[in-house]
C-alpha cells in the first residue's frame, strides 16, 4: 500500500469464515487490524507467534501514527454509496494488466465532475477479489494506491483467526463508524454552533457529522499542558462526499490565549480561524474548489 504521507506500507491479508485480518510488524509485536459483522478492532499479538489467542495475550496500542493510520485505512477500502456514486461517476470495463499472476477485469471509475477523484481496480477474473486499486487526483496524480502482491487460497494459519476472534469479542471491539448525529446534536455535543458552508462541489453531500477527538493544532507548539488542553477541545467533524471522493471539516474551539484571527488559503488542507472558531477543511478535489467552499462559510 502507498499514499504520500505514509510511503509504502507492507501489510499481511487473510479472510476465513467472515473474518477479515490485516497485520504488520511492528517493535516487538504484530500490529491487527480485524474486520467482521461491522466492528473493528486494533490489537497487537506477540512477534514470535506465541499467542493462545486469548485476550490476556494481547497488547493495547493506540491507532495513532502514520503506519497504523495506513492499517486503519484498509477497514474498508472499496466501501461507497453506491446511489451517490452512481449519481456522479460512470463506469467502464476492460480486460485489465495480470496482476500478483493473476487475470483480471480493469474497472474505471470516472468522475462526471471535474476537479475529483478517479479510481481504478483491478477484480480477479475468477474469484471477484480485488487484487489492485488506485486512486488519481483531478490532474492525474497518484494519490493512493494497495495492490496484491501474493495470493493463496488456502486457510490461513489457525493462530491468526483464534486471535482475531477473541479482539472481536473483546470490549476494544467497535463499529466500523460511529452514527451520524444531527446539526443540533453535534453542536450540543461540541458545546459551540457547528456551522455548514453554503457551497459545496457539484455532486457532493453531506454524510456524516459527528464528534472527533484528539486534534492538535500544528501552530500552538508549547508545554505539555497546552498541548494537553488542546488535545481535550471538543471537535466537528463533518465529511461531505460524492459516493466515492471525501471532503472532511472540521471545526472546534480556540481558547481565548490562542486565538489568532486569520483567512483561507489555497490548498489540499485550507486551515483559518474566525470568531474563535478553528476550521480545517481537507480533500483531494481541486483545491480551488476547497477554497470556494472554504469562503462559502
Amino acid at each position: 500500500m502507498w499514499n504520500p504521507s505514509t510511503a509504502e506500507v507492507w501489510v499481511d491479508a487473510a479472510r476465513a469464515d467472515g473474518i477479515t485480518v490485516y497485520s504488520m510488524c511492528a517493535s516487538g509485536y504484530i500490529a491487527s487490524l480485524a474486520l467482521a459483522d461491522g466492528m473493528r478492532v486494533f490489537y497487537g499479538t506477540p512477534l514470535n507467534g506465541t499467542s493462545s489467542g486469548s485476550p490476556a495475550d494481547m497488547t493495547r496500542f493506540p491507532a495513532a501514527g502514520p503506519r497504523i493510520q495506513a492499517l486503519a485505512s484498509l477497514a474498508g477500502p472499496l466501501r461507497y454509496d453506491s446511489a451517490l456514486m452512481s449519481e456522479n461517476y460512470t463506469f467502464t470495463a476492460c480486460q485489465g494488466a495480470s496482476v500478483a499472476g493473476r487475470d483480471t477485469i480493469e474497472l474505471r471509475i470516472d468522475p462526471k465532475w471535474p476537479g475529483n477523484v478517479r479510481r481504478t481496480v483491478w477484480v480477479d477474473f475468477y474469484a471477484g477479489t480485488a487484487l489492485r486499486v488506485e486512486d488519481r487526483n483531478y490532474r492525474g496524480d497518484l494519490i493512493w494506491l494497495w495492490e496484491v502482491e501474493r495470493i493463496a487460497f488456502g486457510p490461513p494459519r489457525r493462530q491468526i483467526m483464534q486471535a482475531a476472534r477473541a479482539a472481536l469479542s473483546s470490549d476494544e471491539a467497535v463499529p466500523y463508524s460511529e452514527p451520524s448525529m444531527s446539526l443540533g446534536e453535534i453542536s450540543r455535543a461540541a458545546g459551540f454552533r457547528v456551522t455548514l458552508p453554503a457551497w459545496v462541489p457539484e455532486g457532493y453531500r453531506l454524510v456524516a457529522l459527528r464528534p472527533a477527538q484528539g486534534i492538535l493544532d500544528r501552530e500552538e507548539p508549547g508545554p505539555g499542558r497546552l498541548r494537553l488542553m488542546a488535545r481535550m477541545t471538543s471537535v466537528a467533524q463533518l465529511i461531505y462526499s460524492d459516493g466515492l471522493g471525501a471532503i472532511t471539516f472540521y471545526q472546534r474551539p480556540v481558547p481565548w490565549w490562542a486565538r489568532r484571527a486569520s483567512a483561507p488559503r489555497v490548498g489540499h488542507a485550507i486551515e483559518w480561524e474566525r470568531n474563535g472558531i478553528r476550521y480545517v477543511l481537507v480533500g483531494d478535489v481541486d483545491p480551488q474548489l476547497l477554497l470556494k467552499m472554504a469562503r462559502s462559510l
